[in-house]
């Protein structure tokens, strides 16, 4: 059973990746779990201190992505990346850059920070798989690396929001499209 400093972070991003980081409460995240206001101020004294926490938490969790799927092909990294924001988008969330991004200018400077980490990490990380999936054969694709992961990364993040109000399938559409470009 998760502890309740765990049980307010996975609470907390639900509602950031449902919601909007201005658009829930401590006392959202208190009623669930049933404790009073001032035990999420006990583990997270602000709202700020909360999101920092998460991003950090995604970081932890996005390395042990990465360590999990380092022995898999470029095009099954692509793949499993591409279903993970698949869940995402089954769930009715948005990834947590996303998220933070619509609301970037309500966030303080530390999470913005964090939030540049995490965003890099995953850029860096996404770069990386191209390129190797370019150098085996396993894509082809015109672009620069970084410029490729750019342009994977952003029409994935935008089909998960804008399939939220047009159909589900587009989201699906998307994905496919874009495994489709990296292997032709």
């Amino acid at each position: 059973m998760p502890s309740t400093k765990e049980s307010i972070i996975h609470l907390a991003d639900e509602f950031i990746r449902s919601r909007g980081y201005t658009a829930f409460s401590y006392a959202d995240i208190s009623k669930p779990l049933g404790i009073k206001n001032a035990a999420v101020h006990y583990h997270y004294p602000s709202k700020s201190d909360l999101a920092v926490a998460l991003v950090e938490w995604h970081i932890d969790h996005f390395e042990r992505f990465k360590e999990k799927n380092e022995s898999k092909s470029p095009a099954d990294q692509i793949k499993t990346f591409l279903n993970f924001y698949h869940s995402i988008h089954l769930s009715g969330k948005v990834c947590l850059i996303g998220a933070f991004s619509t609301d970037w200018n309500s966030i303080n400077e530390d999470t913005q920070g964090l939030l540049r980490t995490f965003t890099n990490l995953v850029i860096d990380w996404l770069s990386e798989v191209l390129q190797k999936g370019l150098d085996t054969g396993a894509f082809n694709f015109a672009n620069a690396p970084r410029a490729e992961a750019l342009r994977v990364l952003t029409n994935i993040f935008a089909a998960a929001q804008l399939s939220r109000i047009t159909d589900s399938q587009d989201f699906i559409l998307v994905k496919e499209s874009i495994i489709r470009e990296l292997t032709k």
